[in-house]
Parts: structure tokens; C-alpha cells; sequence
């Protein structure tokens, strides 16, 4: 929850008005209580999408190459 809750937290620098720390205490206490996996999952689930979707995008344009080229 670290990564969530240091997101949520980087809003404060792009506001001048920095967040109530108890809302934000209250927000995070929530959010641990609704999403109840470990840090580390949640890292290895972030890392797998940064990987997947250049991956991804790297697949459908040699899929585009191959398309075009046979016919």
C-alpha cells in the first residue's frame, strides 16, 4: 500500500493547499481495508502491466508488418 499511499500523497505538489492528514489517514485506512494484498503484490502487479503494454503494443505492430506484407 505504500505505492498507493505515496500517490495520493503527490498531489500535494501540484496544489498550494496541502490535504487535511487526517482525511488523507482516514483515505489510506480504507483503501488498505478494501484492497487487502501485500505491497509487494500490488508492485509485482504494476511491474507486469509496465511490461505488458509496450509488449503489447510491440506484438499488434508486427502483427500490422506481417498483415501488410503478405498481402
Amino acid at each position: 500500500m505504500f505505492v498507493l499511499a505515496s500517490l495520493l500523497l503527490s498531489a500535494a505538489g501540484h496544489h498550494d493547499d496541502l490535504p487535511d492528514p487526517e482525511f488523507m489517514e482516514w483515505l489510506k485506512v480504507q483503501l488498505d481495508h478494501l484492497i487487502t494484498l501485500e505491497p509487494w503484490v500490488i508492485v509485482a502487479v504494476v511491474g507486469a502491466l509496465v511490461l505488458a503494454i509496450p509488449a503489447a503494443l510491440i506484438g499488434f505492430y508486427l502483427y500490422q508488418e506481417r498483415r501488410a506484407s503478405s498481402s
